[in-house]
């Protein structure tokens, strides 16, 4: 079992659970920036969607975006 460092309310890194107190932090195992990135494509059949401009994609973006923001992790939303 691991143990979690958590940084603000970022788990930034993973240790053994062996490894408690200051030597957790000598063993630890960074968590990469990757993996706190939360990226994809969105792809739609519907033909009325599919017509749709940038901005009206950049639209539906910065709403979900501003949905992200307001919940327990939203200090961690950025564009």
């Amino acid at each position: 079992m691991e143990s979690c460092i958590i940084v603000g309310s970022t788990v930034t890194g993973f240790c053994p659970m062996k490894a408690a107190g200051m030597m957790c932090r000598k063993v630890a195992t960074a968590i990469d920036a990757k993996h706190l990135t939360l990226s994809g494509t969105l792809t739609t059949t519907n033909i009325i969607m599919a017509n749709w401009s940038r901005s009206m994609w950049q639209n539906v973006v910065n709403r979900a975006l501003r949905i992200l923001r307001s919940g327990p992790f939203g200090s961690h939303c950025t564009r």
